[in-house]
């Protein structure tokens, strides 16, 4: 049984079918919230997923809150911090009002009674002994998928694009798990902070990520020291469910490797839930992978100041202006800065790196002693790195927007050319201040970027139609 607060859904589960009659009285177990997605899901969740087996819609409708006109009005939330709801449910199965009363906690449960009120809906007798999956902890079966009276019980839903040429799907709910587990213990950042974050960032992350191959940067116990798990995925194991796309293509020893495609939220957030904290893209799409949609300068400051990296960045963006250019820049999430640059040349990877290669030369000879194309951090001697190296195929680049593995929890904020000031921190912008700046913002500095991904991937398209 699910009702709504605000973003997520208040979940129990209950071993036995709900019934109409006042006088029997149903345990419900309360479980952890759920995201609004999963009131639509029914299916199967695979073996050693959180909540294993078979759910199915058993109801579904909205919800009043009695309680809400009572001469000390409660809200939903308030209800279940004092241990007593009232609701009146208007589902196909479950009609007018119900109780749910907590009896007492073991251990991290809560154990409540359901029960129904006397009422023109009540129906004595009617006591739908059929028993459910068992509460084991997780949600069990849910009997009435309910939501407030303000919002329609279906929602519309977005279907994830598996490959050019596969039918949509459906969309699919996700079950966060252990989201108390602290996954930024230097900041106190939780798991669940981690997917909420993903959750409302994925509007403007999606787009960086969508229709490329991904390589994932897990870290399941968090960034813990260097004895935690952290390791880079790029196969896609077996037991990812069947609706997360995939692109299978050749390693560089000739074998086959299944890629991930992060196309759709739900993708997103198996696997942040799976422990992934950064995602990776290649620099081109799976419609034309031997062509990047972008150039990458990597300025990695190393033992160089801060400041010597936003110098170099400006002095990079006035030739690229020079050449009426477009670039765009942004914090890495650690350190240093990026500057993307849209490839509209002819050629693909190996003139797309020569190009950038004959860009940082001039940049590093007009500056010789802020920036260097040195990769041997000994013989950098304390001058930025101008990288352009990660421009070829089969490399990855950090996108805009996603979170990195490091104890503040920052993220690879995009900018604004003017920003680039003495005031500027690389790790100004983290999971708990990036929402703040993004409201203040009157536009995404780099929503013409992915304008020029949309166009790309038209004339892809119309290519392989034509």
């Amino acid at each position: 049984m699910a009702t709504t607060t605000p973003g997520v859904l208040k979940s129990w589960a209950l071993p036995k079918q709900p019934t109409l009659d006042p006088s029997v009285k149903r345990l419900a177990v309360r479980v952890e919230d759920h995201p609004l997605a999963y009131a639509d899901f029914s299916g199967e969740i695979p073996e050693g997923q959180y909540g294993a087996g078979l759910v199915r819609i058993w109801d579904r409708g909205t919800y009043e809150n009695r309680l809400a006109s009572k001469g000390q009005p409660q809200t939903i939330a308030e209800g279940i911090e004092a241990g007593h709801l009232e609701v009146i449910l208007h589902g196909r199965r479950l009609k007018g009002g119900f109780a749910l009363i907590r009896m007492r906690r073991r251990g991290p449960r809560e154990y409540w009674l359901l029960i129904k009120m006397k009422d023109e809906a009540a129906r004595p007798g009617s006591v739908g002994d059929r028993k459910q999956p068992a509460p084991d902890g997780h949600h069990g079966a849910r009997a009435l998928t309910a939501r407030g009276r303000s919002g329609d019980s279906r929602r519309p839903t977005r279907s994830p694009r598996v490959s050019p040429s596969a039918a949509p799907l459906r969309r699919h709910a996700v079950v966060f798990t252990h989201t108390d587990k602290i996954m930024f213990p230097e900041a106190g950042i939780t798991k669940g902070e981690v997917l909420r974050f993903y959750e409302r960032i994925s509007e403007r992350l999606l787009p960086h990520l969508r229709d490329r191959p991904v390589t994932l940067e897990r870290l399941p116990e968090g960034v813990t020291g260097t004895a935690a798990p952290h390791f880079w995925q790029k196969r896609t194991p077996a037991y990812y469910p069947a609706w997360i796309p995939r692109v299978e293509l050749p390693s560089e020893r000739g074998g086959p490797v299944s890629y991930v495609l992060v196309n759709d939220q739900d993708t997103l957030l198996y696997l942040v839930n799976q422990g992934t904290l950064t995602f990776h893209v290649w620099f081109s799409c799976i419609h034309n992978l031997d062509r990047p949609d972008f150039v990458l300068f990597d300025l990695d400051p190393g033992e160089a100041a801060f400041t010597d990296v936003m110098v170099v960045a400006k002095q990079l963006h006035e030739r690229l202006q020079a050449e009426a250019v477009a670039s765009f820049v942004k914090t890495s999430g650690k350190t240093g800065l990026h500057v993307l640059v849209p490839w509209e040349y002819r050629g693909g990877y190996a003139e797309a790196r020569d190009w950038a290669r004959q860009l940082a030369q001039a940049t590093v000879a007009e500056l010789p002693d802020v920036a260097t194309l040195e990769a041997r951090k000994a013989k950098r001697r304390g001058r930025v790195y101008v990288d352009v190296l990660q421009n070829a195929r089969g490399h990855h680049a950090v996108p805009p927007y996603v979170l990195r593995a490091v104890p503040q929890a920052c993220v690879s904020t995009p900018l604004a050319w003017d920003e680039l000031t003495p005031h500027l921190h690389p790790q100004a912008f983290t999971l708990r201040t990036i929402f703040d700046r993004l409201a203040s913002q009157p536009m995404d500095p780099i929503a013409p970027l992915i304008e020029y991904y949309r166009r790309e991937d038209a004339k892809s398209n119309a290519e392989r139609q034509g």
